[in-house]
């Protein structure tokens, strides 16, 4: 009785409504950092004045603080190692004012990739003897937003109001926090809103970054699951559509439960009859009463043909929407790569200097800020590479000869890597994490050397 209440569960959730913005829970942090229009497609002048007023909000209080920063590193230059934390501050401040003009001057492509993924990926998997849907991969990539934005606001917090609490506490001056000599109370306090600002924007812009990349990345491998989930029944689609119940196939092919085991990142499989094929629901008609079938029949041959190219459109659209997404944030991974990797080695001579804790979680955070990216990017082709494994066990012994060149077709086009890469020369995985930590310390050791001699 247990099982069967289950199911019952696991069907709602397979015949559940389709999701029209796969990343609409972005849109808000984004257009907060200027990211995004705050309209759009903007009809009215003054829609257009909002637009571009914010945006210059937003790039003014960023390089306000940045220029405040190298005023102050100007006036109190004594050489390069003294001042390596200050030069080393201004590394966030420049990486989050490229990412904020990069995403101004790009929103065309931006929201051209965003209509491209809601246009073109499935939310369910064809109707087979096992069925999927985007619901687990779509609430993976929103709890993931909201936590890492929610946990970037919070780290923000802390590093704004920690001076003013220990100001308060031990009477120690706010003015090296703020690079500016000031001694007045209202100048004390308008500076000090400018910087919690400009704080806020420079967490968001590069926090946002990495969930923009890091949801995506989900989404793209919630699709792979789709793709997999649809080739391994491929010949059971074609059964279905043939008039066979989906409780007598099931009887017999119950096997493709232990192929589906641990072959799936986020999205889950569900042996329940689905009232669906792709997004489309089915006909009466389409269901079947047959009991009894011959799976090895050739009449089932031209409606595997017809799976067979539907999964061939979903992995055009797959390879069509990495292209478009590595083509997008390519420009700036590498920014971040290079920001990170100086940035780490600083933080590295800065906790030789003086070691204390916030140094340390503040390595820590800035090192889990770089494995975002690889290890979503390391997701992508580890799930990619098992489509050619889905292929294997879609019953192919049981195909006509056109079918399964259909299919060695599918597995030859499966055989370029599905990789995003920074500058479309650094693959981001976790081999790229290792690489720039070592790198870092590199620099670090090198530092170290120097600042002795």
């Amino acid at each position: 009785m247990k099982k069967i209440i289950l199911k019952s569960n696991e069907s709602d959730s397979i015949n559940t409504e389709r999701v029209q913005n796969y990343t609409h829970f972005l849109e808000i942090t984004l257009k907060t950092v200027g990211c995004w229009d705050w309209f759009v497609k903007p009809r009215k002048e003054c829609e257009i004045f909002i637009n571009n007023i914010y945006l210059s909000l937003v790039l003014f209080v960023l390089l306000n603080l940045l220029l405040s920063l190298l005023v102050n590193l100007y006036i109190e230059w004594i050489d390069i190692m003294s001042s390596l934390d200050k030069m080393a501050d201004g590394l966030p401040l420049i990486a989050s004012v490229l990412i904020v003009s990069y995403f101004a001057t790009n929103k065309d492509d931006l929201y051209d990739l965003v209509g491209f993924m809601n246009n073109n990926f499935k939310w369910r998997s064809a109707r087979g003897l096992t069925n999927m849907t985007m619901v687990k991969s779509y609430k993976t990539a929103k709890n993931f937003a909201f936590f890492y934005t929610a946990c970037t606001l919070f780290s923000v917090t802390m590093y704004v109001f920690m001076p003013v609490v220990l100001h308060l506490w031990t009477n120690q001056s706010l003015q090296p926090w703020i690079y500016t000599e000031v001694t007045r109370t209202p100048l004390i306090i308008l500076i000090f809103l400018r910087q919690c600002l400009a704080q806020a924007f420079v967490a968001l812009s590069l926090g946002q970054l990495g969930v923009f990349f890091a949801c995506n990345a989900i989404l793209l491998c919630g699709q792979l699951d789709l793709l997999c989930c649809c080739l391994r029944n491929v010949r059971y689609t074609a059964v279905l559509e043939g008039g066979v119940q989906h409780s007598a196939l099931l009887s017999q092919y119950i096997v493709i439960e232990d192929d589906e085991k641990h072959n799936y990142l986020y999205n889950t499989t569900e042996m329940v009859d689905s009232k669906y094929h792709y997004d489309n629901k089915v006909r009466r008609n389409y269901i079947g009463m047959k009991t009894e079938f011959d799976i090895y029949s050739s009449e089932y041959d031209d409606a595997t043909n017809d799976a067979l190219r539907e999964c061939a459109r979903i992995c055009q659209v797959i390879y069509e929407y990495k292209d478009r997404f590595e083509k997008f944030v390519s420009p700036l991974l590498v920014l971040r790569v290079v920001q990170v990797t100086l940035y780490l080695c600083t933080l590295l001579y800065a906790a030789t200097l003086k070691f204390d804790m916030i140094t340390v979680e503040y390595l820590g955070a800035v090192a889990l800020d770089i494995y975002i990216y690889c290890h979503f990017g390391n997701q992508i082709i580890l799930q990619a590479d098992r489509v050619t494994t889905a292929a294997y066990q879609s019953a192919w012994p049981t195909m006509g000869v056109k079918p399964r060149r259909l299919l060695l077709n599918i597995l030859l086009s499966n055989l370029k890597p599905v990789i995003v890469r920074a500058g479309r020369f650094l693959p981001m995985n976790l081999h790229t994490f290792v690489v720039i930590i070592k790198t870092s310390f590199s620099y670090y050791t090198l530092l170290v050397n120097v600042n002795e001699k």
